[in-house]
């Protein structure tokens, strides 16, 4: 399998899980090769590991505004009453939701294993099979990323630059 053959199930699975948990329309999504676009300073990132038939790490980052959008649609509350860790919370669920729905898409009836959501500064990096895809949602765009593991080669959760899912710092490892 290659990171290329998950591309009809972004739309459908990542559109699926933002309609129902976030009443967030997925209007378009377009798939590119290489690496995301850059992080800025405000904007959430999370990736997890992904173990079963099928392996490799998922990640996601998306502007801070929408990140606020999303958690206020996801607990049902005002914007102004949802603090950051909050955010970062959900944001992180998110991940893991659009994960495990395209997994489970691939590999059926196999039993698979999620990691917990990291924040992370930075997409990997990474010369395996990866394939990125921006969705454009009437709430902004969000990035995500995939990355089979095609043996002992495939970066660690750690080797992805950690940060503060909440103040957007550093953490020193």
């Amino acid at each position: 399998m290659q990171a290329s053959d998950f591309t009809p199930l972004i739309a459908e699975c990542c559109g699926e899980v933002l309609d129902a948990m976030y009443f967030t329309s997925v209007f378009d999504t377009t798939h590119q090769p290489g690496l995301q676009p850059e992080l800025t300073a405000s904007d959430l990132a999370f990736a997890l590991r992904f173990q079963g038939d099928v392996r490799g790490v998922f990640g996601l980052h998306l502007a801070a505004p929408m990140a606020r959008t999303l958690a206020a649609n996801f607990l049902g509350e005002d914007e102004d009453a949802i603090s950051d860790e909050e955010i970062a919370e959900v944001v992180g669920e998110l991940a893991n939701m659009l994960c495990g729905s395209i997994v489970s898409k691939v590999e059926g009836d196999s039993k698979f294993v999620l990691s917990h959501p990291q924040p992370v500064t930075s997409p990997a990096e990474s010369p395996l099979d990866i394939l990125c895809s921006t969705l454009d949602t009437d709430s902004g765009p969000i990035h995500t990323w995939i990355i089979l593991d095609p043996g002992p080669q495939l970066p660690q959760l750690s080797s992805l630059t950690p940060q503060s899912a909440v103040s957007g710092t550093q953490v020193t490892p």
